[in-house]
């Protein structure tokens, strides 16, 4: 038989022992007012609250949390995506300093190679600017074709348009490398700092 479900905790179990009740357990909360409500089965009042789970003797079996409004479950939710962001974050980073210690001997290796690979980009930035001075010339030598009045021939203009448009591309070209010298020193100088905190650790490699 069903107890009634908003009876205070010690009538409840003073019924549920006298009458030897079917149910193993009491669920109880406080209500919105604070008063101490209970039942054989979760009451209605309990259900957007946190309640335990007792025996009709009045121990404890269960504490149960009350259920998150939408605010925050949504809080929760970007808490835990935030901590799943910082773990993989953290995985990362200890992935690169043992692949860092792993690559050099010493931070003379790792001069070496940034001066390796800048001066393999530092040869295309050389050949792309010794064709913008030939372009720079080309057309320097077009200008002076060009009669003092009068309309301009249709082949000078559109030689010079071509001129123009590869001036365009290789000075693209130009700035792309310069860029790229710039990340490759930046990068390098990171790693070197990196590798020397790492390799100076008393766990570290020196």
């Amino acid at each position: 038989m069903m107890l009634r479900t908003l009876l205070p905790l010690s009538l409840l179990l003073l019924s549920a022992g006298a009458a030897q009740a079917q149910s193993s357990r009491v669920y109880c909360c406080n209500d919105a007012s604070g008063q101490r409500m209970c039942g054989d089965t979760l009451p209605q009042a309990c259900f957007d609250k946190a309640y335990k789970e007792v025996t009709p003797s009045g121990r404890t079996l269960r504490e149960v949390e009350a259920p998150m409004t939408p605010e925050q479950r949504a809080a929760r939710e970007a808490e835990i995506r935030a901590q799943r962001e910082r773990a993989a974050r953290e995985a990362e980073a200890k992935r690169r300093d043992r692949v860092l210690v792993d690559s050099y001997a010493s931070v003379d290796e790792i001069d070496k190679r940034r001066d390796r690979e800048v001066a393999n980009v530092d040869g295309d930035l050389k050949r792309a600017q010794s064709r913008e001075s030939s372009l720079l010339a080309d057309r320097a030598k077009l200008e002076k074709l060009k009669p003092a009045s009068g309309p301009i021939p249709r082949d000078l203009v559109e030689d010079l348009d071509t001129i123009g448009s590869e001036l365009s591309a290789t000075r693209s070209v130009i700035a792309s490398k310069q860029r790229d010298i710039e990340i490759l020193r930046a990068r390098f100088d990171a790693d070197r700092t990196r590798y020397i905190e790492l390799t100076t650790k008393p766990n570290g490699r020196r």
